[in-house]
């Protein structure tokens, strides 16, 4: 179990693996776990807030508690990844701009566009349905995506950066059993979108990947992050449509 207390202390900021040593390639396997129990929380929170405010406030507070859940994580990566990839640069200044912990201007639009579009999906899926379900689905989907980056780009940066050691080459078999968690959660708990879910998953990361492919050939930390963000925000907007 210590590959899963380190996947929750490495992808949330709950207090669980303070004091174990950096598992590595063990967390792998419990990154849609994680995501689920992140979906879990997120929907319990939906709940509460359901109770107090009406549906942007409610919408808006949701996606702050998922952010503060993540220590916003994947967020730096997005903006990173947004001030590199898209500055028009080769590929080894991009690079190099994502590794500037400084945020430029296609980091700040970045963010505003994925944070803003999760709001208001967010507020339109909650006046569909109360209290979503499909929600708890997001988290793992947005972290089965990481895995299927690390499966399937090579990692740029050589032996540098803390997501060196998460690299692997194709699926490995314990992954399976996470990824198969994730789909039978979503034929139980969201079975009329199952198949929304699921394409725009599959489209979403193949479209993403790809992209990636073409601009740098590789992926990196930051890269990772942001195919999770970016995955989440496109998978909430096709359940708020």
């Amino acid at each position: 179990m210590k590959g899963l207390r380190g996947a929750i202390g490495f992808l949330t900021v709950l207090p669980v693996a303070r004091s174990l040593p950096w598992q590595g390639s063990a967390m792998l396997p419990w990154f849609p776990v994680v995501g689920l129990m992140l979906g879990c929380l997120w929907i319990g929170f939906d709940i509460i807030m359901a109770m107090v405010f009406p549906c942007a406030i409610r919408a808006f507070l949701d996606v702050l508690f998922l952010i503060f859940l993540t220590g916003g994580l994947h967020l730096d990566g997005l903006a990173d990844s947004a001030d590199g990839l898209l500055s028009h640069r080769d590929k080894k200044k991009s690079l190099e701009i994502m590794k500037d912990s400084r945020i430029g201007t296609w980091g700040v639009l970045a963010l505003m566009t994925v944070l803003g579009l999760k709001t208001l999906a967010l507020c339109e899926i909650v006046q569909k349905w109360g209290p979503a379900l499909p929600l708890i689905m997001i988290p793992a989907y947005g972290r089965t995506a990481m895995l299927l980056g690390i499966c399937f780009l090579p990692y740029g940066r050589g032996d540098d950066g803390i997501a060196y050691e998460l690299f692997q080459k194709g699926i490995r078999p314990e992954w399976i059993p996470g990824m198969v968690l994730t789909g039978l959660a979503t034929l139980l708990l969201s079975r009329p979108d199952a198949l929304v879910i699921n394409v725009t998953f599959g489209l979403s990361v193949f479209v993403i990947l790809a992209w990636y492919r073409l601009q740098t050939g590789c992926i990196t930390g930051d890269m990772l992050g942001a195919l999770g963000e970016i995955t989440e925000t496109f998978l909430l907007v096709a359940l708020a449509a």
